[in-house]
């Protein structure tokens, strides 16, 4: 009898034929048993070889037409059939035990709906320190993480309606706050991950940061977002890549 999945992994991608293959390898290298979790490339349109390396991969791959940030985590969120959808960035390394603490923490307490953890960045630089401080000692504080390492029970996240549509630039906020009223939110800072820094280096980072404050405060006063996209951030770095506004 095949064994249910236990875990759907998310990894939204735009143009990530760079850094995607590593994400992946790190992901099928997990301590779970391979059969109790599932992987899931969303190619957001792009226009590089990304949807291939997935397939090449042997991961599921659902094409979203439609460009954009949560268009990509709603396609791909709408395909879990795990219990719990992790998700994670194109151009971030999880550690091979990522999904085991994950797993771990939901069946500790039936009440938790919301997993999260710590981040790294990498290249380290001043600007990639600063913030990467901000994350963590926020996410400790206020229980909630950035989208590439974040976890919540589907069922929770059909509950609540699922990432805004209408909220692009930190959707993962959004939908942080709106599970902590759906039940419990656990941030585990043994359960890094490295994410990339690549878009505090280039060109737009001011108006990056600038913008990502605006929105968490406006999200967080009156739950919506000033701005909905953030732009190619990481393009000018790579040469292709980066999250899609």
């Amino acid at each position: 009898m095949k064994k249910p999945i236990l875990i759907s992994v998310v990894v939204p991608a735009y143009n990530e034929e760079k850094y995607l293959g590593r994400c992946l390898s790190a992901l099928k290298k997990q301590t779970l048993p391979k059969s109790s979790y599932e992987i899931i490339v969303v190619n957001n349109h792009s226009t590089d070889k990304t949807g291939l390396i997935g397939k090449k991969a042997g991961v599921k791959v659902v094409f979203e037409k439609k460009k954009g940030y949560v268009f990509a985590l709603r396609a791909g969120c709408s395909q879990a059939q795990g219990k719990i959808i992790a998700i994670t960035d194109a151009d971030a390394l999880v550690p091979p035990d990522w999904l085991e603490k994950i797993f771990q923490a939901y069946q500790a307490d039936p009440g938790v709906v919301g997993v999260g953890g710590r981040t790294i960045h990498q290249p380290r630089f001043l600007l990639a320190i600063l913030v990467e401080a901000f994350y963590n000692f926020g996410g400790w504080l206020f229980k909630s993480s950035p989208g590439f390492n974040l976890s919540v029970r589907k069922d929770a996240y059909q509950r609540i309606g699922g990432f805004r549509k209408e909220i692009n630039f930190d959707t993962d906020l959004d939908l942080c706050l709106r599970l902590k009223r759906a039940g419990k939110m656990v941030f585990l800072w043994n359960n890094p991950v490295v994410a990339s820094s690549r878009r505090f280096q280039s060109p737009g980072r001011a108006a990056y940061c600038f913008k990502a404050l605006i929105n968490i405060m406006a999200l967080i006063l009156f739950g919506k977002a000033v701005f909905f996209e953030f732009g190619e951030i990481r393009t000018a770095i790579s040469g292709k890549g980066g999250k899609n506004s």
